[in-house]
């Protein structure tokens, strides 16, 4: 009996460990307002990215691939969670970073439910989802973060001469824009001194991460803030892109566009450098690696084309985005699949790779994995919905097949996106019972939505968290 004992307590411990090595490694790349037409592989011209161009030959590509929300915050929270976000009150940016009451309330991530699958959990640059203890990365199921805890950060260190003494030191108080974007870099919960451009700084931790995580199983989640505002490059790339040579996007000036250039290039590199690195440390058959933009490209400075709208607009420029994974050896090379999917079946797939159930886990994503390897040519999705207000109007969107009819304070809006991908046609009018009716639906998905976490914005300009401290944004508490 004892012998028969000790040979099933070994069958057992090598079937787990036989079922360890199986599981793959996962790499979400997330870009920031990344313009739709502004990849090689989806028609850019005048920006190179050959590096993210070969991820995307290397498996399959997306062109209805969808997000959430229009904007960074909510979107974001959306794949983390793997929910929809107006099912727990997740409706606008964080906008007062130190506000202990905006950002997610405490939740599953995708970095929780993998961490309880036996995945070491990363996470590099933007999280845009909170600041206090609580809302941390590493209390939200990430065990090593690199980056900042805030929407966006300046390209160069705050005494880079560039900066003419502009922010060393910081004048109090400061405006939202700046208090977001100065705030420190940390690993984990310590500030961390950092002296290159911000996109290359990011990629090296990023390979930090793999070389001392390679022997287990890993999720990294790789949250650039390029080509996010504000629009900063290096000399030296910048120069790569003269004005001049630029395509000409309406309403979006050369030189903005020359500069944007710069920065999607520099972030492509890094790229190249993540996926060479994966390669030389022998991980590249059993990673999989998926990338996108976290909502559609800026006004400003982006190209969307054919598509219309950009960041915040409920048309399909503002929440179409570039998606597109690699699943080495599962996923065929270079396909093209037209069907819709989102950044929330990101998520579910993720976690049923690692051996986890999405749908016990209450996510709303699909497993997709028949879909993207093209055993099935089922669309995931018959129907897609969001909710686009940024509190509880009933305001949203509703796809179901070619159909998509935006419900807005100005009206209702049903374009054919089969025949009419850049929305010019609004045929409303012609269809009142498919309106109504798809209306109805919405209204019925929309009702369980929940009460806003926060409301406006404290003017909270100080807090005393321990990563804050040796900031310019740290003040002791006062009694």
């Amino acid at each position: 009996m004892k012998r028969n004992a000790l040979t099933l307590f070994f069958l057992c411990v090598f079937t787990a460990i036989a079922g360890a090595a199986t599981k793959p490694n996962i790499i979400v790349i997330m870009a920031d307002d990344l313009g739709y037409n502004d990849v090689g592989v989806y028609g850019c011209k005048d920006i190179p990215t050959p590096h993210l161009d070969k991820l995307a030959n290397g498996g399959v590509r997306f062109t209805s691939g969808y997000v959430t929300w229009p904007m960074c915050g909510p979107s974001r929270a959306g794949f983390l969670t793997g929910k929809h976000q107006s099912k727990f009150g997740y409706y606008e940016n964080v906008s007062a970073p130190f506000d202990p009451n905006q950002g997610l309330p405490k939740i599953e991530t995708i970095a929780s439910l993998l961490k309880k699958q036996g995945y070491v959990t990363g996470g590099v640059g933007k999280w845009h989802m909170g600041t206090t203890d609580d809302q941390h990365p590493n209390s939200m199921g990430f065990d090593d973060w690199f980056g900042f805890l805030s929407g966006g950060l300046m390209y160069f260190p705050l005494d880079h001469p560039s900066y003419k003494g502009r922010f060393t030191p910081i004048k109090r108080p400061m405006n939202h824009k700046y208090l977001q974007h100065t705030m420190p870099v940390i690993h984990n919960r310590e500030p961390v001194e950092w002296d290159q451009y911000l996109t290359r700084e990011l990629t090296d931790a990023g390979i930090r991460f793999l070389e001392k995580n390679q022997d287990d199983p890993f999720f990294l989640f790789m949250s650039y803030n390029a080509p996010h505002l504000d629009l900063e490059a290096p000399e030296e790339t910048i120069a790569k892109f003269p004005a001049n040579k630029m395509t000409k996007v309406p309403g979006v000036k050369p030189q903005a566009r020359s500069i944007y250039g710069a920065m999607v290039w520099e972030m492509d590199e890094g790229i190249g450098q993540l996926l060479a690195k994966v390669d030389e440390l022998g991980l590249g058959e059993n990673t999989v690696i998926w990338f996108l933009s976290d909502n559609g490209g800026m006004k400003k400075t982006s190209d969307n084309r054919p598509l219309r709208g950009t960041k915040g607009a409920a048309y399909e420029g503002g929440i179409r985005v570039p998606m597109f994974v690699r699943w080495p050896g599962k996923t065929p090379r270079g396909v093209v699949l037209d069907a819709p999917v989102t950044s929330l079946d990101i998520t579910a797939t993720s976690v049923a790779m690692a051996g986890g159930d999405p749908e016990a886990a209450g996510l709303h994503g699909k497993d997709i994995r028949p879909y993207m390897t093209t055993q099935s040519d089922e669309p995931p999705h018959q129907t897609l919905y969001w909710h686009t207000a940024r509190n509880m109007n009933s305001e949203g969107v509703i796809r179901e097949g070619d159909f998509k009819l935006i419900i807005a304070k100005a009206g209702l809006e049903l374009y054919n996106l089969k025949d009419d991908l850049s929305e010019t046609k609004d045929l409303a009018d012609a269809y009142p019972e498919r309106v109504q009716a798809m209306k109805g639906r919405w209204l019925e998905w929309d009702k369980d939505k929940k009460p806003p976490l926060w409301k406006g914005a404290k003017n909270v300009q100080y807090a005393d968290y321990d990563w804050l401290k040796g900031s310019p944004h740290y003040e002791k508490r006062r009694d």
